[in-house]
């Protein structure tokens, strides 16, 4: 263990029971090397937005050697991410469990997943791909077989959350998953969760807050009890008390140097998490707001992964019937007609802007698959066009 990345977190779960909110019999844990990789706060609130809801496309990539469409299927799909959506806005079903001194913080993120409607290539899908492939999830062996193999970002592009789901993970066939924080991962495509399928599915909820905990680190966040194991910890977020990796049995005492614990903290180990807190959207925003994840909400990414129907974008119909893009395929000049002011931004799919002009013709002879962009005033189309 001693020779992993340090910033690597990872959980690995080996028997599973949550039966009840308070469960008499704590899962066995094998907790990982980590680290906490803090953010001053002044430097946090550096980076801003005016965003209301950042959206965030999700893609499951399913290995499984016999019949990879039954271990994970569209409706369980669905139901994971409206988990996710539930536990981030601070609408966990146990949330009104929590203790008294941690109700005024509980956060209500305004994030939000969604299932990518489009594949990297620009084709219409339900968010799911399957491998027939007796490949395991291990750490970091996975990076050279399962993100190798299926991997929708590109370089230091943040297209999609990935999760990458197979039947063993660390070597245990119960193991839970992983994923590498965005200050080790810098964007580029290790970035996402390895995951179990068995611990997703429609059976046991509980085992859905296991996967809050793994998007926790893809967006910036350390476990409660910080870098030990055995002893009192921090992660370097103010409202979050110190913990132990042990404070099982949803203990609500004096654990740690005579303090209350958030055992309900969804980055602790307690088996009856429910909430995150206002300190750790703070830092989750903060990297979202960061180019290592910053173009997972963009406009031009929520086009590119087919879920701008699900959001409210200013995408004019009108703009649409008016505007002419043409030839397509092109061979290199691209003439936009029906408006007398606008820009064109030409993408790739990396989502790197290549070409860009003001009220003219567009050029650009590179062959490929691209996106183009006709903005004019506070309104704009995208529509995908072939250069030859």
């Amino acid at each position: 263990m001693g020779a992993m990345k340090t910033e690597l977190l990872v959980i690995l779960l080996l028997i599973i029971r949550f039966a009840t909110l308070a469960q008499d019999v704590p899962p066995q844990v094998i907790c990982s090397t980590n680290d906490v990789h803090i953010v001053p706060r002044s430097q946090r609130l550096m980076l801003k937005s005016s965003q209301s809801t950042y959206h965030i496309p999700v893609v499951f990539h399913v290995f499984d050697p016999d019949d990879p469409q039954s271990c994970f299927t569209l409706q369980e799909a669905q139901y994971a991410i409206e988990l996710l959506n539930s536990n981030f806005s601070g609408k966990h079903r146990h949330v009104d469990d929590v203790q008294t001194t941690f109700k005024s913080i509980i956060a209500q993120c305004n994030y939000k997943f969604h299932l990518a409607k489009k594949d990297k290539y620009g084709d219409a899908f339900n968010g799911i791909t399957y491998h027939k492939k007796d490949w395991k999830g291990d750490n970091p062996g996975a990076n050279r077989t399962l993100k190798a193999y299926a991997n929708f970002n590109s370089g230091g592009t943040q297209r999609y959350l990935q999760i990458w789901l197979t039947y063993n993970v660390n070597g245990d066939d119960m193991g839970s998953g992983w994923a590498y924080l965005p200050s080790y991962d810098q964007g580029g495509k290790l970035a996402g969760i390895v995951y179990n399928y068995k611990l997703i599915n429609h059976s046991n909820t509980s085992n859905n807050d296991i996967l809050t905990h793994e998007v926790g680190h893809y967006l910036g966040l350390s476990h409660v009890f910080g870098p030990s194991y055995t002893q009192c910890g921090d992660d370097g977020i103010d409202d979050t008390p110190e913990a132990r990796c042990y404070s099982w049995q949803c203990r609500k005492g004096n654990l740690c140097n005579d303090g209350l614990v958030n055992t309900e903290n969804f980055m602790g180990y307690s088996g009856c998490t429910s909430m995150f807190t206002n300190g750790q959207k703070e830092l989750m925003t903060y990297w979202l707001e960061h180019n290592y994840r910053n173009n997972l909400w963009s406009e031009e990414n929520l086009i590119f992964t087919g879920i701008n129907n699900e959001v409210s974008l200013n995408i004019n119909s009108e703009m649409i019937n008016r505007v002419k893009i043409f030839p397509n395929p092109s061979n290199g000049i691209i003439y936009i007609e029906g408006l007398s002011n606008f820009k064109s931004e030409l993408y790739d799919f990396s989502g790197r802007k290549v070409a860009e002009s003001i009220n003219d013709k567009l050029y650009y002879s590179k062959p490929g698959i691209y996106f183009i962009k006709i903005r004019s005033g506070n309104q704009y189309v995208v529509e995908k066009i072939f250069i030859e």
